[in-house]
């Protein structure tokens, strides 16, 4: 599992209200939201908790730094707990953090394939009123993880902090977009180079080659790309640390060559999508272009928005001096002259307030339909319009083995099973309700919610028998009638259950489980016979008594 405290930047983030809303909004997803769950407060009502926790904040005018920690844990693909255990791991968190006592709304989130909870805690302690800013909270936070895994069972991860911010952040962002970072092309393009340079004049050169040039700011150097993307030094390697670099080639030389041409460069840094199986750069072509006419269309916009706006306030103003010199002009008392121009004043006031509010909603109208999309968003977009290239590519993006329960056509089958449906459009055609940056499609079979990342239908744990009896009717038409069922034991005996109970025309790759299928069909068979010859004997007693 991986635990993080996410850094709250700007006074807006850190409104508590703002966050929770965040949190409990389902984005119209049927299962984005399993739990919400209230701690310290007089009341569980959120409303009522919500209320509560800003009038704590409110009440500490001391405290400047931010008062609300927004904690994030993280379990593995496939690793799914039940409430109960995350309620317990969720009190060990704040207990080990100092927040045993706080305030605090904590919000299930199963609408990917990692289960996750939020947790935002007030940090104002409801009593004392004092803030509270635990110290070397990475360490405490790693060290129980670790104990976490080991008690539930869970996988092992690396809990090894990045000391390196930005190196950390850069790991974040390659995760979140998918897009290579200007420090890992450094790395894998021209690292080694540079390690083996002598002298300053040297590293010039073999940065110029790349496209790169290195710059003093601060107490350390930086790398910029030609495109303006800069990189801290010190980040790429240790040994690229202004202390490093000047013990290794003395102190700093700028280059002799102030002009760097574009037709000198052998290599530069242009964002990409990491490196990946399948060929992105069709896709990543129409990404770029696409992304270039909305910032095109979405300026033009404004520009006709700010005009607008500035052709009617200036009307607005003609107006109100036009009236100004009206009320001048008239015959009438000092007091009724002052009144008038007080009305006229309030009208333009309210005129302008108009005009204003009206481009400030065509403003963020404009803005949310020509949104910048990441890479990641918009293939998760295109595959939601039916684009099974941008599926492909985001499903070749999945690393390991998914461990959860799962139905899944027998091992022998390939990818190309499950990806003609969606070709075919039987996906396409469904009730999609969202489609995550790894490939996985939500969509609705009846009432009951699908998950589909390509090789197999995920269940999650708890699932209702009449919801598995229409998730094997799914996984029939999309593998046919005989399937792999991997997952619990109690998830397989479960299955076969289900099968035998509905009288369901599915067999089990799993020669154990099959025998298990065909025992239970038996007993429904026997169970089945002796009911109807107990109702035929009671229908023949009747006769003869009659």
């Amino acid at each position: 599992m991986i635990a993080k405290i996410i850094p709250i930047k700007s006074v807006r983030k850190s409104n508590f209200s703002a966050l929770i809303q965040y949190l409990t909004d389902p984005q119209d997803k049927s299962e984005r939201v399993s739990q919400i769950k209230v701690s310290n407060c007089y009341s569980d009502d959120q409303t009522a908790a919500l209320i509560e926790i800003q009038n704590t904040q409110e009440i500490n005018k001391r405290a400047k730094s931010d008062k609300t920690c927004h904690l994030v844990l993280s379990f593995l693909e496939g690793e799914r707990l039940p409430h109960a255990d995350l309620n317990a791991i969720e009190e060990r968190f704040c207990d080990v953090l100092g927040f045993a006592s706080h305030q605090r709304i904590s919000v299930v989130h199963d609408d990917t394939n990692n289960l996750h909870m939020h947790i935002a805690i007030n940090k104002i302690h409801p009593k004392n009123l004092t803030i509270h800013n635990p110290y070397y909270d990475y360490k405490k936070v790693a060290k129980l993880c670790e104990q976490i895994e080991q008690e539930y069972g869970l996988t092992k991860v690396n809990h090894e902090t990045v000391s390196d911010k930005a190196s950390r952040v850069t790991q974040e962002i390659e995760t979140r977009t998918g897009v290579e970072s200007l420090l890992s092309w450094i790395k894998r393009e021209a690292l080694t180079e540079i390690k083996q340079t002598d002298n300053w004049q040297d590293l010039h050169e073999v940065l110029k080659t790349h496209g790169l040039e290195i710059k003093e700011r601060g107490n350390g150097f930086v790398l910029v790309a030609n495109n303006g993307v800069a990189v801290k030094a010190s980040s790429v390697d240790r040994s690229l640390s202004k202390g490093n670099l000047t013990q290794r080639l003395g102190a700093f030389k700028q280059s002799k060559h102030t002009e760097q041409s574009s037709h000198s460069y052998t290599k530069q840094y242009q964002p990409k999508p990491l490196q990946n199986r399948l060929d992105t750069s069709r896709l990543y072509t129409r990404y770029q272009q696409e992304q270039s006419d909305s910032v095109r269309q979405r300026t033009t916009q404004w520009i006709m928005l700010r005009q607008n706006r500035d052709r009617l306030i200036e009307r607005a103003k003609r107006e109100a001096k036009l009236k100004r010199n009206l009320i001048k002009s008239i015959t009438a008392g000092r007091l009724a002259k002052k009144a008038l121009y007080a009305t006229a004043h309030q009208q333009f006031k309210t005129t302008i307030a108009v005009i204003k509010s009206d481009y400030q909603k065509a403003y963020q109208h404009s803005k949310a339909n020509y949104s910048r999309m990441g890479w990641l968003d918009w293939l998760a977009f295109e595959a939601k319009l039916g684009n099974a290239e941008a599926l492909a590519v985001l499903r070749s993006r999945r690393i390991g083995q998914f461990k959860g329960n799962q139905v899944s056509a027998e091992q022998s089958h390939d990818d190309s099973i499950a990806n003609s449906h969606f070709k075919d459009g039987f996906i396409k055609d469904s009730s999609v309700e969202s489609i995550t940056k790894i490939g996985t499609v939500t969509y609705k079979a009846g009432s009951t919610t699908i998950r589909d990342d390509g090789k197999r239908l995920i269940v999650l744990p708890d699932t209702s028998r009449e919801a598995l009896v229409d998730i094997l009717q799914v996984a029939m038409k999309k593998y046919g009638n005989h399937l792999a069922i991997n997952g619990t034991e109690k998830f397989r005996l479960q299955i076969a259950q289900v099968v035998a109970q509905n009288q369901m025309r599915i067999t089990f790759d799993d020669k154990e489980l099959e025998q298990y299928r065909q025992q239970l069909m038996k007993q429904h068979a026997l169970s089945r016979a002796q009911s109807v010859g107990q109702k035929q004997s009671v229908t023949s007693t009747t006769r003869r008594s009659l």
